[in-house]
């Protein structure tokens, strides 16, 4: 079986400086758990201020897809969304 690869955007409930930036990244760092592994994170301007962070993952096909994922960093305090923007296979 193959690999899905997505991109994840996490959209904070608030504007964030970069200590606030790196400790949400932290945080999603940790909901990342095996057998899906982190790809990259990047910090995304959107508008005003308004920063979102770019998770993209990387999850074996048999694991059932990459919404449990999106699902566990929306839970995180501080998260307003967690949505998955783009899939592909690898």
């Amino acid at each position: 079986m193959g690999e899905v690869i997505a991109l994840i955007r996490v959209m904070p409930s608030d504007i964030l400086d970069d200590k606030q930036m790196e400790e949400l990244k932290n945080k999603v760092k940790e909901k990342i758990k095996e057998p899906a592994r982190l790809a990259r994170m990047d910090i995304r301007d959107i508008a005003f201020g308004l920063r979102a962070l770019d998770v993209t993952v990387v999850v074996p096909d048999a694991e059932g897809g990459v919404d449990p994922i999106a699902e566990d960093i929306s839970s995180i305090d501080g998260v307003e969304s967690a949505e998955v923007v783009d899939v592909g296979r690898i």
